[in-house]
């Protein structure tokens, strides 16, 4: 209990005071709390995950993965949906989890795993394919990747209403060269681009979304319809 009150006034300290994100303290404090709420075990990842991934595919169609394969598993304590969670004694940590699902692909897939506050686990996807943004930025970008997708093709001459989008493979275009590291889940300097193809009416339009670390661990976000384009 007493390092769960450390950790909610370590966040709330960086949130307030963003150039200390990494002193020795604010790191202390989150591997400490990260070593009381370990990365669980394969077996718990992996069976997580092929049930999202089976969700996932009933609900949205596509490739159903019979396997799973773990590249990377990574703490992302710092990301804001975990921070509220803990804070709000939902859950107690979650992990940023790639991986490959063989029968379906090349693509990287990036699944989030959480541990609940009490017991159990679960497991949601974030997206396939690359990207610097965490889940909060992308569940926060995702409608405006979309309305902007949907202007496009409207000027295209179709008239696209629909809430069934699908976010297709995405991939990291450009990183500033004072791009911050991950730090469990944040980003606190920098900038990059990120290419988003959105699918939606039966067409793609990849969509252009710049982030620029907002120093505070999240990212003031600019989808770009100038540098978004309809595809064939």
């Amino acid at each position: 209990m007493r390092l769960l009150i450390l950790f909610i006034i370590s966040i709330n300290y960086l949130a307030s005071n963003p150039a200390d994100a990494q002193t020795p303290f604010e790191i202390q404090t989150l591997k400490a709390y990260n070593d009381i709420n370990p990365s669980p075990s394969s077996a718990i990842v992996i069976g997580e995950i092929m049930k999202s991934a089976i969700e996932v595919q009933k609900n949205k169609g596509g490739c159903l993965p019979s396997s799973t394969v773990v590249d990377t598993v990574t703490p992302t304590t710092a990301a804001r949906f975990v921070t509220e969670g803990v804070g709000a004694r939902q859950i107690r940590n979650a992990w940023t989890v790639i991986v490959r699902h063989p029968n379906c692909g090349s693509d990287v897939v990036r699944y989030a795993v959480v541990k609940q506050f009490g017991d159990g686990y679960y497991a949601f996807r974030i997206n396939r394919g690359q990207s610097n943004a965490n889940e909060s930025l992308i569940g926060d970008t995702l409608p405006k990747a979309a309305l902007v997708a949907a202007l496009i093709l409207k000027r295209a001459g179709t008239d696209c209403r629909t809430s069934d989008v699908m976010l297709g493979v995405t991939r990291v275009t450009e990183e500033s060269a004072d791009l911050g590291p991950d730090f469990y889940g944040a980003r606190y300097k920098g900038s990059w681009r990120e290419i988003w193809p959105i699918m939606t009416c039966g067409r793609t339009v990849e969509i252009s979304v710049r982030f620029e670390a907002d120093g505070e661990g999240g990212a003031y976000t600019n989808v770009k319809e100038d540098e978004s384009k309809l595809l064939p």
